[in-house]
């Protein structure tokens, strides 16, 4: 297009299908319908129980002459309507996305059969960066309890561990030698949890304990801080995410790489943790 602003798409056919948010394009046409799940409403869409992609009502727009989707010809153009269904159909096919709305399984009703590690327990030695949260631990919505080894320094600062994003995840970490933890619901509900004295010095076992208060998706989570077999703070985080809390981020011993989970240290970011970590275990519990 740069040689030629008139050239001919070469892409003729495309087709998505996000949680039943789907369309298709085709041949300068596009025809698609929004889903029964707005993306930034918590909780169960309205009318979930009784919806059915069958019932979805369909928009059909020229995108050869109205770029911006402006003009919906669904009602003047049933046939087109049609014609457009059914190569989605054909598509969704050819490319194994069927069935239509099978992503919002595990989203809304059973999160425990989303992607997951087989593992339920794992063992670190000192800094460990960069592991894929679909891969990692589940410490936003799992019991688990986390031990660390480490080797903490005067006024000691940086972080233990973190998982996830600025976006949404959780962190534990060391402020000026106060042991703290923030679980940041998608930035809609930031929960911090912070000791009130200060860690002590040279070797010490920090141990951040997780337990749900409820057996359902999105329960609140009950969470301890201890040094040493000593409870140094506990609270409740309100809502946990059910699901994760990225798709793209990770986690992280002794530092938080990415972008930082916490306010407290956004401007301290990466935020290396300026003692040893030795070994890290951590376990979901029963």
């Amino acid at each position: 297009t740069f040689a030629d602003a008139q050239a001919k798409g070469r892409r003729t056919t495309q087709f998505f299908d996000i949680m039943a948010s789907r369309g298709v394009y085709h041949d300068g046409w596009f025809a698609g319908v929004a889903g029964p799940r707005t993306p930034w409403v918590p909780g169960l869409p309205k009318g979930i129980a009784e919806w059915s992609p069958d019932k979805d009502t369909w928009e059909l727009y020229n995108i050869d002459e109205d770029w911006s989707e402006a003009n919906d010809l669904a009602a003047q153009m049933p046939e087109k309507v049609e014609q457009l269904k059914n190569l989605f159909l054909i598509e969704s096919t050819r490319n194994l996305n069927l069935p239509i709305g099978g992503g919002l399984w595990s989203v809304l009703y059973h999160p425990e059969d989303a992607p997951s590690s087989p593992y339920t327990e794992w063992t670190f030695d000192g800094a460990m960066t960069r592991m894929p949260e679909l891969t990692a631990p589940k410490l936003g919505n799992r019991a688990s309890v986390v031990t660390v080894e480490a080797v903490v320094p005067d006024n000691a600062n940086g972080v233990i561990y973190s998982l996830g994003a600025f976006s949404g995840g959780l962190t534990c970490y060391l402020l000026d030698g106060v042991l703290c933890f923030e679980h940041n619901l998608f930035e809609i509900e930031r929960t911090t949890i912070r000791a009130k004295e200060k860690l002590p010095t040279g070797k010490v076992t920090i141990e951040v304990t997780t337990i749900l208060a409820a057996a359902k998706p999105g329960s609140p989570l009950n969470i301890s801080l201890k040094a040493n077999g000593t409870v140094m703070a506990e609270g409740q985080v309100p809502r946990s995410a059910p699901l994760m809390f990225t798709v793209n981020d990770c986690l992280d011993f002794g530092i938080d790489l990415g972008s930082p989970v916490s306010v407290d240290y956004y401007d301290k970011a990466p935020f290396a943790f300026n003692g040893t970590l030795g070994r890290s275990t951590i376990k979901y519990l029963k």
